[in-house]
């Protein structure tokens, strides 16, 4: 039994110098230069963020909380928030034709799923694709201004 063990021991110790050591390679993101990185999931330790049921309120509290999503220009018609985590937004333009259906309002929320988030259906280099954002379903919270207001930018 003790030549078994032995003999057991040699050939582990023989395989460990043979076999190079399995190195996986280093976690990276890549940007392309003047992309804008936001968090996927940013830590908040506070309470969430209650948004105002009135628009124009709701759009300012929006717009303090929110970074721009990267490589789309912030115009289109309609302003987009989607949300990345409890307190922390990503704000782009939207074109109108993305949107499911007639607008009612001035203000809808809306949900943008995960798996139609890593993918570009029609190849324009824009992840958001028309059908992509639904009244229902599971996903990310999707609050869509159009027209977003004007007096965003005046103090609360």
């Amino acid at each position: 039994m003790a030549a078994l063990f032995i003999l057991a021991l040699v050939l582990v110790g023989w395989q460990a110098v043979r076999i190079k050591p399995l190195n996986p390679p280093p976690f990276s993101m890549a940007w392309t230069g003047g992309e804008q990185a936001f968090p996927i999931a940013a830590p908040w330790w506070e309470a969430p963020i209650v948004l105002p049921a009135e628009s124009v309120a709701r759009y300012r509290v929006l717009r303090r909380h929110s970074s721009l999503w990267p490589g789309v220009p912030a115009s289109g018609g309609c302003d987009a928030f989607i949300r990345t985590s409890v307190s922390v937004w990503v704000r782009r333009g939207l074109d109108p034709k993305l949107l499911p259906g007639p607008f009612p309002m001035d203000r809808e929320t809306l949900r943008y799923s995960a798996q139609d988030f890593l993918d570009d259906d029609d190849g324009d280099g824009d992840r958001l694709d028309a059908g992509e954002l639904t009244r229902t379903g599971s996903g990310a919270e999707v609050e869509v201004f159009c027209p977003p207001p004007a007096v965003w930018d005046a103090p609360p």
